[in-house]
């Protein structure tokens, strides 16, 4: 009886322990129903006359490291009722035709949520829970959704389900911080029909995607639209990148004055090394540009002048904005010569001209390198004294328009020196960058301050600038705009919610669908 005891808080609640049997591994509770009379699942009438009875083998929650299972007598009942005529008893607890218990499952299915099918199959066998992965999956996709109170302010933005391929729509609620839905794709018929089932959504904080906003204007025509201040940020941020392809002849200008008083010390690399020189493949490189050119001034599309050249579209686009197709750039990368620079210089202000002994001196100080790495570096310090004794100075490395828009958009108490007198020589030799920096910059200060007052000034400078298709696209968009500088939310915390989706997402990369993946973010938010 006192076994029998112990094993009363095993069995659910509306079963009782008739015997129990302690093996290595598990726990064997048989046990039977309590009460007399079962109620026909067909009619709803009650029945007292039993038919027959038999076996069910069922899985439980684990107790002290072990696995439960239960042995079941069900009974068998006559209904004189209606057509059923023979019918189970219903277990508490425990669905029809399942072999496990209604708590186990949840447990499962909670392990399943955070670490998917097969991961999650082998922590539940380690907790005394076997179950095999496929179960798992089966699991969590019978999970009821997850309640969620009417939403009233939102954030919806895309995620790529495969980058450049197929993406999908994520549906945050900002007052609480947790998603509430997602939906198979990022056009506006989704979205909208969303919005029709929630109408009590006001407020919609956005990027500036045109489906959106379409849908949005006829979901939810009453709610008010948000765009998101950091897309905008980064929207004025490729306005000013794309300005700075066109003007990439003022960055090298630019990057020849820095390096104009910088006389740098021998080194492993001379200037030879770090000059680009001609090549065949820049030889090529000019006339492909050149036929670019030429098919682009009688008027042809891109995608014809890639089809006739077999250059790539953004090559071919970069060319065009910048009017040159600049020569690959080479610069040496890290080696094993490095720690060693000052002592190979040494011997060569020395005399040593011999790199054989140059690299037996080097290894007796510990260098594990080739012979030819050393013979390399010899060969650039003699080619550099005998065919260039008087080589010209270097230029400041001409950074890529991203790097330049970031350098003339950054504090400059930030930089450092060097990157300060770039950005300072940029802004005295060429007005125009110096123009639309100031503006890309004082647009960023007017979301930072949420400052709406100073917004239409703004946009009729930035009109009468290179930044004029900017503005008019943010005039287009002006009501969501001046709802960013005066409302406090934004799609900040969405973002953070698409970094936890694509963490999902890449544990079951190739194995999911998007229901699978939409029960496991919905049901973990």
């Amino acid at each position: 009886m006192q076994i029998l005891d112990c094993a009363l808080p095993l069995v659910p609640a509306g079963l009782q322990a008739t015997a129990v049997m302690i093996e290595q591994d598990r726990i064997v509770v048989t046990a039977g129903t309590i009460g007399t009379v079962a109620t026909c699942p067909t009619c709803g009438t009650g029945s007292d006359h039993v038919h027959s009875h038999y076996w069910r083998t069922i899985a439980d929650l684990p107790w002290q490291g072990r696995q439960i299972v239960l042995r079941v007598q069900v009974r068998r009942f006559r209904c004189r009722h209606c057509g059923s005529r023979i019918f189970a008893e219903r277990l508490p607890e425990i669905a029809r035709k399942e072999r496990r218990t209604g708590r186990l499952a949840l447990a499962q299915a909670q392990i399943g949520l955070v670490l998917g099918g097969e991961p999650g199959a082998r922590l539940a066998s380690k907790l005394a829970m076997p179950v095999s992965g496929d179960t798992i999956l089966r699991l969590i996709r019978k999970l009821p959704p997850p309640p969620c109170p009417p939403p009233r302010v939102i954030g919806v933005d895309d995620w790529a389900w495969r980058r450049s391929r197929r993406y999908g729509t994520i549906v945050c609620d900002l007052e609480r911080g947790r998603v509430i839905d997602l939906l198979p794709d990022r056009s506006a018929a989704p979205l909208r029909a969303w919005l029709k089932r929630h109408p009590t959504v006001a407020l919609v904080s956005r990027d500036r995607s045109g489906p959106y906003a379409e849908a949005i204007r006829t979901g939810a025509p009453g709610a008010v639209q948000v765009a998101d201040r950091w897309h905008l940020l980064v929207n004025a941020s490729d306005a000013l990148r794309s300005f700075l392809d066109r003007h990439h002849a003022e960055l090298r200008e630019a990057a020849r004055l820095c390096g104009s008083g910088v006389r740098p010390s021998a080194c492993a690399f001379p200037p030879d090394a770090m000059k680009p020189s001609p090549s065949n493949a820049d030889a090529r490189r000019q006339v492909r540009y050149r036929m670019v050119a030429q098919l682009h001034a009688q008027g042809l599309p891109i995608k014809e002048i890639v089809r006739r050249t077999g250059v790539a579209r953004n090559a071919v686009r970069r060319w065009l904005r910048a009017g040159e197709a600049a020569p690959y750039r080479r610069f040496p990368g890290p080696s094993l010569l490095d720690r060693y620079t000052s002592f190979a210089e040494a011997a060569w202000r020395n005399g040593q001209r011999n790199a054989a002994a140059i690299w037996r001196a080097l290894v007796e100080q510990g260098f594990e390198g080739g012979y030819d790495i050393v013979r390399r570096w010899a060969k650039r310090r003699r080619m550099a004294e005998s065919e260039r004794p008087n080589a010209p100075l270097p230029s400041w490395r001409v950074p890529s328009s991203r790097r330049a828009a970031r350098l003339l958009t950054s504090d400059p108490t930030t930089l450092s020196r060097a990157d300060r007198r770039f950005v300072d020589t940029v802004r005295a030799i060429a007005p125009s960058i110096r123009e639309v920096a100031d503006l890309i910059n004082d647009f960023g200060k007017l979301l930072r301050r949420q400052s709406a007052r100073s917004l239409a000034a703004w946009l009729e400078a930035a009109s009468a600038t290179a930044l004029r298709n900017f503005a008019q696209g943010l005039a287009a968009d002006l009501d969501a705009l001046q709802a960013a500088l005066q409302e406090p939310w934004s799609n900040g915390p969405v973002e953070g919610q698409i970094n936890r989706l694509k963490l999902i997402k890449r544990q079951m990369f190739g194995r999911a669908k998007f229901d699978l993946l939409r029960q496991r973010v919905l049901c973990t938010a």
